[in-house]
């Protein structure tokens, strides 16, 4: 029975000695995190991080500073992703004391300017979003627009626009008149092109090349002052 005694007396000194090393000895400092790491897969735009922590700050998020065990990924998702130029964002912690943050953002094909309310962007999905963090050179829309307008007939310009090459790098600006009818501003050459309403786009469009090419080429681009296309197989040229 002493012996008994004596080993249990033992194993709870060694229990009491442990519960006291691990409350009275100093808990190894947590890892604090020294920065982000981008991993951007070219749908991003956003390409600095001090952008991205800029935008981490308005959320309270900044990671930078605190330790690697109080910072929420999930809470730097959900908040990224309330703004409307991002598709979706990912975030994890990345070895050593980094957060890797993954940012896709909506790919905008046209701006709009409307003479009325706010302006911003359409993107390849025909989706409104207000701002870009950087100027992007794209065909501007300009006139009296309104959200239906832009997300039908501005959208499907757009997008026609995005996809040929030869009209994207062409049309420099569509102007919207109160009549909803289309006028299109060229870089190249010193006419107006009257498009009417958004109808048989490709056909309109098709007709119009063929005049660039077997016509304007022939007598000068600066020949006409309007190029109507509004009309049937018609393109009339105002001089």
């Amino acid at each position: 029975m002493k012996r008994v005694f004596s080993i249990v007396v033992l194993a709870l000194l060694l229990v009491y000695i442990g519960i006291a090393l691990a409350a009275f000895c100093p808990r190894p400092a947590a890892p604090v995190c020294d920065g982000i790491e981008l991993m951007g897969t070219g749908t991003s735009q956003f390409e600095t991080q001090q952008e991205v922590i800029g935008l981490l700050s308005r959320f309270g998020l900044d990671p930078v500073g605190k330790p690697m065990d109080e910072i929420s990924c999930s809470a730097i998702e959900d908040s990224l992703s309330t703004l409307p130029l991002v598709l979706h964002c990912d975030c994890f912690k990345s070895a050593g004391s980094k957060v890797g943050i993954n940012i896709a953002c909506r790919t905008p094909i046209m701006r709009i300017i409307p003479d009325k309310g706010t302006g911003g962007y359409i993107d390849r999905e025909g989706v409104l979003f207000d701002r870009l963090p950087r100027p992007v050179s794209l065909p501007v829309a300009t006139g009296d627009i309104d959200k239906a307008f832009a997300e039908r007939e501005l959208y499907e310009i757009a997008l026609f626009l995005q996809k040929d090459k030869f009209w994207n790098a062409q049309i420099e600006q569509i102007h919207v008149t109160a009549a909803h009818d289309l006028e299109l501003v060229p870089r190249v050459g010193d006419h107006i092109i009257r498009f009417g309403k958004v109808e048989r786009v490709k056909q309109k469009f098709a007709k119009l090349q063929t005049f660039y090419e077997k016509g304007l080429n022939q007598v000068g681009w600066n020949r006409y002052s309007v190029i109507d296309i509004r009309y049937g197989d018609q393109v009339i040229g105002i001089k």
